[in-house]
């Protein structure tokens, strides 16, 4: 007679028995893996159950079963032991490619849904004009190519409306950039000196002057002092210290003293260029070095005016 299967209640292991072997022990046996001591007739499973995962038991094993004595309370009833049945490892799945004429069916209902969703009214004519297979006319081919060639033009359109907006927006960008170089050529020249030949070459083309900065509140005057001249009692000498406090180089200021009397009401005043109060070996033009000083030595004559005090001031027009 053909083997069984049956499973352990306590493990749910899969043995395969003989029931000439069940029937001389009553069904009673033990389990091969956790010791277990059962019926194998109340946990009879079919062969479809496990055909596709049992593998077949070699004749060794079942001449290796021991029979035991399982204790009993009323009788002796012999168990044998079995052991648990190898599963096999279940296949691989495996997945049919698609063939070419399924891709092509599956592309071309894509663009049919395309179509149906933009032009519906070419996919009806279609339907109707088409003859099984589907078929297409050639005024519906014509149309189709028709409506390709507007749809390339399009396109085309709006590539070159999108190039022609990216040059007007880097034109309007060299042109900001322009302007601003042209507002700001003094502070560019004056914090960047490198740049000072490019631009006097920039502004020569536009009609234009690169000017040193005037910055008064960076100009200092320093230990100022008025005195006479032994001998000439209407002569006096003025000397003072220029300073420039910027880290930039300025332009030269200009200078305004006034001469007060006791009660400091003044009574005269006159404006130094920079031109009357410097060395005659300074450029005017070159400007004041950044964070420098220059010494001021002026001879006045005064004619007819009793001046008891002065004022000395820089300031740019």
């Amino acid at each position: 007679m053909s083997a069984m299967q049956t499973t352990c209640p306590s493990c749910h292991a899969v043995f395969r028995v003989k029931p000439e072997q069940l029937e001389a022990h009553a069904g009673k046996v033990r389990c091969g893996k956790c010791a277990y001591v059962f019926n194998a007739f109340e946990t009879l499973v079919t062969p479809i159950e496990t055909v596709s995962l049992m593998a077949p038991m070699d004749d060794e094993d079942e001449d290796e079963d021991e029979i035991v004595e399982a204790p009993s309370a009323t009788e002796h009833i012999e168990v044998y032991d079995v052991r648990p049945m190898t599963i096999s490892e279940p296949a691989s799945a495996t997945f049919p490619l698609p063939t070419d004429e399924q891709i092509d069916r599956a592309a071309e209902e894509i663009n049919r849904e395309i179509a149906a969703s933009t032009h519906p009214d070419l996919i009806e004519e279609a339907e109707h004009s088409a003859k099984p297979g589907l078929k297409i006319t050639p005024e519906l081919h014509e149309k189709l190519n028709h409506l390709q060639l507007q749809l390339s033009t399009q396109e085309k359109r709006a590539r070159w409306h999108v190039l022609g907006w990216g040059a007007g927006i880097l034109v309007l960008l060299l042109v900001l950039a322009g302007q601003s170089v042209y507002f700001l050529r003094n502070p560019i020249a004056a914090y960047y000196p490198d740049a000072m030949p490019l631009l006097t070459t920039l502004c020569q083309a536009l009609r234009c002057k690169v000017a040193l900065l005037a910055n008064p509140d960076l100009i200092k005057l320093d230990a100022t002092e008025l005195q006479t001249v032994p001998d000439h009692p209407h002569v006096v000498t003025l000397n003072a210290t220029l300073r420039n406090l910027a880290p930039y180089r300025q332009a030269y200021p200009k200078l305004e003293l006034t001469l007060t009397d006791s009660a400091n009401q003044p009574l005269a005043r006159r404006q130094f260029l920079p031109s009357e109060y410097l060395p005659q070996r300074t450029k005017p033009d070159s400007g004041m070095p950044a964070q420098e000083e220059m010494p001021i030595k002026l001879t006045l004559e005064l004619v007819n005016l009793d001046a008891v005090g002065y004022k000395l001031l820089v300031y740019y027009p």
